[in-house]
């Protein structure tokens, strides 16, 4: 299990930015909350801890940020005074779909808030260093990456064109408590069967039991288990930072041979983590954790349960082999498997309208009879189509052979293509597997996104497929 550590880094403030402005700038719109997303009233905080920063649409304006890799800092309100202490590498936030999306960049990267309905995910401004402005005044900046964007010298600056950035004012009002100031506060959520996978609890899902909660908070560490109303709850010391997880729970004994969990919320950061972080400066009660599970069916392909497995600490039990086909002794009938490849644009796993699909892919069916095993290749044709014929009976392996992007083609130092569907098994495999019958099967679909790579390695999704490339063949 990683922990991660939620560290302040102190460093030197009072360089001149070297911005210059132009007349011209990007669209949407930034803006500052808490934790939880809520807005703040004339944008003014108890604490410099308690900001978050947002962006995308919001307010009537419908075309949000332009996708893309952002810096972020703190300055005082005249924009001429760093105030942000850390690595500009570690201020990086992902914008997609128009809003921002995810925190980016090394381990060092900030911690995020609770993800809201339009996709946006809060991230925290601080550490940053206290403004000589007299009525508390800071101001947020999103600075775009690109050619006209670079970090200065130590590593802390940012060089960068007004045209390129979005700024945001507001006051942090650090007062003494005098009312509600209780030592404690309470963290808690549901955990619960997100049947529609939007990662939200919607009305009429069920909730899940038995699910272990590990909260961090502060310098102590609790497990706490969801009740039958899949509620979990623990006070905590107020102002103290803290971490969030679940433990991804087995389908046990009673599960069904080859059954798994798997979580939908809250949004995976850009380490794969789908935790909560942030400081228990309020009572908090949607701190929502989302799962499926999957059972295999007759061929062993895995299909999301529409009601919920059981909850346990220990494994299924091992799917029962399948039988050994008999050989094939006279002419051999075959079944045709087939799928499609696609550009999954929106990354959620499926061939939805509009997507495009992708040329030249090779897909790899490995085929076992009676007789042995045979490793098969077909190409996705014009329309993303592929299909290939195995005997009836045949046992079958389908995965796709992950192409490499022509690098002469693309824009930027290194284009990479990455798999989005199907979903991983228990075992990390992306891919289908049974038995073919008399019907044959299609519906093997594989989709897959790509990303390009800016001057400094940063990566960005590609809004189009990336070309389709494969390493010669070694000599013989």
């Amino acid at each position: 299990m990683v922990l991660l550590t939620l560290a302040a880094i102190s460093a030197a403030s009072g360089f001149v930015l070297k911005n210059s402005v132009t007349a011209a700038g990007l669209s949407g719109k930034i803006y500052t909350s808490l934790f939880d997303g809520t807005f703040v009233q004339a944008n003014r905080y108890s604490s410099k801890n308690a900001v978050y920063l947002n962006g995308g649409r919001i307010q009537g304006n419908s075309s949000g940020l332009p996708d893309g890799t952002y810096y972020f800092q703190v300055t005082g309100p005249s924009g001429n005074d760093l105030l942000s202490t850390d690595q500009a590498v570690c201020r990086q936030v992902i914008v997609f779909g128009g809003v921002i999306a995810g925190a980016a960049g090394p381990s060092c990267q900030h911690p995020t808030g609770i993800p809201q309905a339009d996709g946006s995910v809060p991230i925290k401004l601080a550490p940053f260093n206290t403004t000589s402005n007299p009525g508390g005044n800071y101001k947020a900046w999103l600075i775009k990456q690109g050619g006209n964007t670079s970090v200065a010298a130590d590593g802390i600056h940012i060089n960068f064109s007004n045209s390129n950035a979005k700024q945001e004012v507001f006051r942090v009002e650090e007062v003494p408590c005098t009312n509600n100031c209780g030592p404690t506060v309470t963290l808690g959520g549901k955990n619960f069967y997100d049947v529609n996978e939007n990662g939200l609890f919607d009305s009429g899902e069920d909730s899940i039991e038995g699910v272990q909660i590990l909260v961090l908070a502060g310098d102590t560490t609790t497990v706490v288990t969801t009740n039958a109303a899949g509620i979990w709850s623990l006070p905590v010391s107020t102002g103290v930072e803290f971490l969030i997880l679940q433990y991804l729970p087995f389908t046990g004994p009673d599960g069904e041979p080859g059954s798994y969990w798997q979580q939908t919320s809250p949004l995976a950061d850009g380490e794969g983590l789908r935790t909560y972080v942030g400081v228990a400066n309020a009572d908090l009660s949607i701190l929502n954790f989302g799962n499926i599970c999957f059972n295999p069916n007759s061929l062993g392909v895995p299909v999301k349960s529409l009601t919920p497995c059981p909850v346990s600490d220990l494994p299924p039990p091992d799917p029962t082999p399948e039988p050994t086909p008999t050989p094939c002794t006279e002419d051999c009938p075959t079944a045709v498997l087939s799928g499609q490849k696609f550009y999954d644009t929106n990354r959620n796993a499926l061939y939805d309208e509009g997507e495009t699909t992708i040329q030249g892919v090779q897909i790899v069916i490995v085929a076992t009879t009676g007789e042995g095993t045979t490793v098969n290749f077909a190409t996705t044709n014009a329309d993303g189509n592929w299909s290939f014929n195995v005997p009836i009976g045949a046992q079958y392996i389908i995965s796709e052979y992950l192409p490499d992007a022509d690098q002469e083609l693309e824009p930027g130092d290194y284009s990479y293509w990455e798999q989005t569907s199907p979903l991983p098994n228990e075992e990390g495999f992306r891919g289908y597997s049974g038995t073919a019958t008399g019907e044959g099967q299609g519906g093997f679909n594989f989709g897959n996104v790509c990303f390009h790579t800016d001057e400094v390695g940063n990566a960005f999704l590609s809004s189009t497929p990336c070309s389709v490339r494969y390493p010669p063949p070694p000599p013989m």
